[in-house]
C-alpha cells in the first residue's frame, strides 16, 4: 500500500507499508492529525492530491511521486523504480530494507541530517552513516535550497547515499602508537594508540566525481585515506566517529588507497559515481516513511517539522548567560571559590558546571554527592545561588548496578547492558525519582546528560522495552530528555527544565534540550569542522547547540602559556560569543579564563561583556524560536536563499535575524575577508560603516574583534 496523509498546511506523510495496521511506538509526533483541507483530482495518467501550499502527483505508469509547491512549480520527484520495501530480518525477527531515491538538482544544496565532524557543510552526494555516536548527532532531517524539507522517518540505522562497491584492502603494517588517556563509560581510561595500514587497489571505468565512504567499524583516532599518494581525509582526534566520507575525481583506470586507522578496526572502503540523486536506505524498518514539508524558505518548513514534531520551550534568560565547565572540579569548596573568584575579577559566569565523579563512595554513575568532597549538598548549592550563579550537574545513564541507589533500577537495565533500559516508562519514573530526590531537591538548576547515545552504540543486538536495539538505535538520547522533562515539570512546573546533551532524536526539541558536540579536538581544522556542525545542526530543526570552546582534547599544560593556542582558544571564544549557548569546557583543563594570563583575561572579559550587552537581543531571539519556530544560529541559506554566492558561505551565519557573523577559521589574522548578502546595506558593528551588499569586503579583525555587520531594517 502506498498511502499519502495530509498532515498540516505544509506538510505530508508518505508511507509504503505491506499492510494497513495500527502503528506500533510512534513518539516522535506530538500533532500527526490528517488534514482533510484537500483535493483530488484525477485522469488518465496521473492522481493529483492539492492542497493550499502544496500538491504531490502520482504517475499512473511509473508510479512516481512528485511534490509541487503552491504555485505548480516542482520541489521534487522520486526517482521511477527507486521506491524498495525489501523483506529482511534481524536478530531472529523480520524487518524491511526501506529505501528511496529522489531526483535532486545539479545545483541544489541539502543541508541538515544533524551533527557530523567530516567537514561538508552541503551533502549532495556526500555518503553519510547515521548513527549516535561521541561527537556525532543523527538527524533524519534535510533541507533543500529549493524550499522543501524531508524528515526520513526511521528510528535505525539510516545509510545516507548508500555507497556500495567495495575497494579490498589488506592489512600490511601494524606500528605501536603506546597509549593514551581518554574519557570513557567508566571514567578515564587508557586506550591504545596503535595503528595499521592497509592497501588496496580497483579499476574505475569513466571519467567522474565519486563519493567514498571509510567505514572503521568502531570509534577510532585517526580517519586517514589516500588515493594514488594523496591525502584525501586526514583527520586525528582521541575519539572520531566510526565512518567519514569525502568526494573525489577520478579518471578512467586503475588507482590505488591506502587506509591508516587504529589496528583493532577492520576498516572497509565503499564507493560510488556521483549522481543527480539522494537516497535513504534504513536495513532495519516496519516500513517505508518520510515527510515532505513544503515552504517558500527554510523557516517555513522548520515551522512546519515543529507543529508536528514538537514546539520548543522557553529557555531562562540565565541559560543564556556563560557557562563555565571543566573536567573537572573536584569539591563543593572548589565550586564555590572559583565562582566566587569570577565575581572578585568582574567576570560574568551564569552558571557552573560539575563534571563526572562527584559520586566517589556510592559508585559509578550514582547520581549522588559523596559527602566527603561534598558535604550538605543543599547548602553549597544556596551558596552558589547567593553568588547569583546556576549549578548544573553531570548524569550518566549507566550507574553501577551493585550500588545501593541502583536497586530501585532492578529489572530496569537493558539485559547484558550497562545501560538503564529508558525506553521503558518505568525505568523514566525511576530514573527521574533518583534524579529528584538527590540533586534537584538539593538544588540543581540545569541538567547535563552525558553520553546519551548511549556511547560506544551500545544498542546493537540488545533487547529493550520496545524492542530490538537495532529498530530503536538512533532514539536513546530522546527518551533520556523526556524523562528529565516530564520529570522534572512535574515535580516543579514553575521551573524552566536545561538539558545538555550529547545527542539528539527529531522532537526531543520540546524537552528543553541543548547540544553540545561531545569530545573534539582543539586545533584549527577541529575548530572549523564545529562551524559546519553546527549550521547543520541548527537547520535540522535543533535551535540550541554549543561546543566545548577550546576543544575538550587540549594541549596539555602549554595551553596556559603558548601563544599558537591562545590565538586559536581566542577565535573560539570569540565565537562561542556568538553561538546559542556560550560555554568554555576542556579535558583535564583549568579553563578559567584567569588560566591564561592577564591578557587573554581581559580579552575574555571584554567578549564576555559583549555577550551580556546582547541579552536582550538573544533572550528575543529565544521568544522567536518559542513563539514562532524561529532559529538563532541561521545558515545564509536561511535568509539568503536567491544569493548563490550567500548560500555558499560555510562559515559565515546569522546570529539571529540581525547580525552577520564571519568566525576567523585561521591563525595570525588582521583582516576578514566577509560576502555580504545582496539587497541590503550592512553596517559594520564597531564602526557604523555603512556596505552595499553583494559585495565582499575586508573586515578589521584585530584587537579581539570578530567580524559583524548589522542587516538594514533591523
Amino acid at each position: 500500500y502506498l498511502v499519502l496523509r495530509p498532515m498540516n498546511g505544509n506538510a505530508v506523510r508518505i508511507q509504503f507499508i505491506k499492510e494497513i495496521k495500527p502503528e506500533e511506538n510512534q513518539f516522535v509526533f506530538v500533532n500527526e492529525n490528517s488534514s482533510s483541507d484537500f483535493k483530488l483530482e484525477e485522469n488518465a495518467s496521473s492522481l493529483k492530491l492539492k492542497t493550499k501550499n502544496y500538491a504531490v502527483l502520482f504517475n499512473k505508469k511509473t508510479a512516481q511521486l512528485s511534490f509541487l509547491n503552491g504555485n505548480g512549480k516542482v520541489l521534487l520527484s522520486e526517482a521511477v523504480n527507486s521506491r524498495k520495501l525489501i523483506e529482511s530480518n534481524v536478530s531472529s525477527q523480520p524487518c524491511y530494507i526501506a529505501e528511496q531515491s529522489f531526483i535532486t538538482d545539479k545545483d541544489e544544496q541539502l543541508l541538515g541530517l544533524g551533527q557530523f565532524q567530516d567537514g561538508h557543510y552541503n551533502l549532495k552526494n556526500i555518503s553519510r552513516k547515521l548513527i549516535q555516536v561521541n561527537s556525532q548527532i543523527a538527524l533524519p532531517f534535510l533541507y533543500s535550497s529549493k524550499g522543501y524539507g524531508i524528515l526520513w522517518n526511521q528510528f535505525g540505522l539510516t545509510w545516507y547515499n548508500p555507497a556500495d562497491q567495495s575497494v579490498p584492502l589488506e592489512k600490511e603494517a601494524v606500528t605501536n602508537g603506546g597509549e593514551r588517556e581518554v574519557t570513557g563509560t567508566s571514567g578515564t581510561v587508557k586506550v591504545s594508540q596503535q595503528q595499521a595500514l592497509h592497501k588496496g587497489k580497483i579499476l574505475i571505468e569513466k571519467n567522474g566525481e565519486y563519493t567514498f565512504m571509510l567505514d572503521l567499524g568502531n570509534m577510532d583516532n585517526r580517519h586517514f585515506l589516500t588515493i594514488d599518494g594523496k591525502p584525501v581525509i586526514d583527520q586525528s582526534n582521541l575519539w572520531l566517529p566510526s565512518a567519514v566520507s569525502t568526494k573525489v575525481f577520478l579518471t578512467k583506470g586503475e588507482h590505488h588507497f591506502q587506509v591508516v586507522c587504529k589496528a583493532t578496526n577492520t576498516p572497509s572502503l565503499q564507493y560510488k559515481l556521483t549522481e543527480d540523486t539522494t537516497t535513504f536506505r534504513s536495513p532495519h524498518s516496519k516500513s517505508l516513511d518520510y515527510i515532505l514539508f513544503a515552504g517558500n524558505n527554510a523557516d517555513e518548513v522548520i515551522s512546519s517539522y515543529r507543529e508536528i514534531t514538537g514546539k520548543v520551550p522557553m529557555l531562562p534568560k540565565w541559560a543564556f548567560g556563560y557557562w563555565q565547565c571543566r573536567e573537572r572540579y573536584t569539591s563543593a569548596e572548589h565550586l564555590v571559590k572559583t565562582v566566587d573568584e569570577f565575581r572578585k575579577r568582574n567576570l560574568p559566569v551564569d552558571v557552573i558546571v560539575q563534571d563526572w565523579q562527584y559520586w566517589g563512595k556510592y559508585g559509578w554513575g550514582v547520581p549522588k554527592f559523596d559527602e566527603q568532597n561534598y558535604p550538605e549538598p543543599e547548602k553549597f548549592i544556596e551558596r552558589l545561588h547567593q553568588l547569583h550563579s546556576r549549578f548544573s550537574v553531570s548524569v550518566w545513564e549507566n550507574l553501577d548496578k551493585k550500588s545501593e541507589v541502583a536497586k530501585d533500577y532492578d529489572g530496569l537495565y537493558i539485559p547484558d547492558s550497562p545501560w538503564i533500559d529508558i525506553f521503558n516508562p518505568k525505568t523514566q519514573k525511576t530514573h527521574w525519582n533518583a534524579l529528584n530526590k538527590n540533586l534537584f531537591q538539593n538544588g540543581v538548576d540545569s541538567w547535563w546528560m552525558d553520553a546519551t547515545e548511549p556511547e560506544n552504540d551500545a544498542l546493537v543486538g540488545k533487547n529493550t522495552f520496545l524492542g530490538i536495539g537495532e529498530f530503536y538505535r538512533l532514539t536513546y538520547p530522546f527518551f533520556v530528555s523526556k524523562a528529565v522533562y516530564e520529570g522534572q515539570r512535574a515535580t516543579n512546573p514553575d521551573k524552566r527544565v536545561v538539558i545538555l546533551t550529547r545527542s539528539a532524536f527529531p522532537g526531543q526539541q520540546r524537552f528543553g534540550t541543548i547540544n553540545w558536540s561531545g569530545d573534539i579536538g582543539w586545533d584549527w581544522d577541529a575548530y572549523r569542522r564545529q562551524i559546519v556542525a553546527g549550521l547543520n545542526y541548527s537547520i535540522s530543526g535543533m535551535p540550541y547547540w554549543t561546543t566545548d570552546i577550546g576543544g575538550f582534547f587540549r594541549p596539555g599544560s602549554s595551553q596556559y602559556s603558548d601563544p599558537k593556542y591562545h590565538d586559536i582558544l581566542m577565535r573560539w571564544f570569540q565565537w562561542g560569543v556568538f553561538s546559542p549557548i556560550f560555554r568554555m569546557h576542556g579535558y583535564q583543563s583549568e579553563t578559567e579564563p584567569w588560566k591564561y594570563g592577564e591578557k587573554i583575561e581581559s580579552n575574555m572579559r571584554d567578549l564576555m561583556n559583549l555577550r551580556y550587552r546582547l541579552l536582550p537581543y538573544i533572550y528575543s531571539q529565544s521568544w522567536e524560536i518559542s513563539k514562532n519556530n524561529s532559529t538563532i544560529m541561521r545558515p545564509m541559506i536561511m535568509d539568503f536563499q536567491e544569493d548563490k554566492k550567500a548560500i555558499e558561505q560555510s562559515y559565515q551565519y546569522m546570529f539571529g535575524k540581525s547580525i552577520l557573523v564571519a568566525p576567523v577559521i585561521k591563525p595570525n589574522i588582521e583582516n576578514w575577508e566577509v560576502y555580504l548578502p545582496k539587497g541590503y546595506s550592512w553596517y559594520d558593528f564597531y564602526t557604523n560603516q555603512k556596505n552595499n551588499g553583494g559585495k565582499t569586503v575586508l573586515a578589521d579583525a584585530s584587537h579581539n574583534k570578530i567580524p559583524l555587520f548589522i542587516k538594514s531594517g533591523s
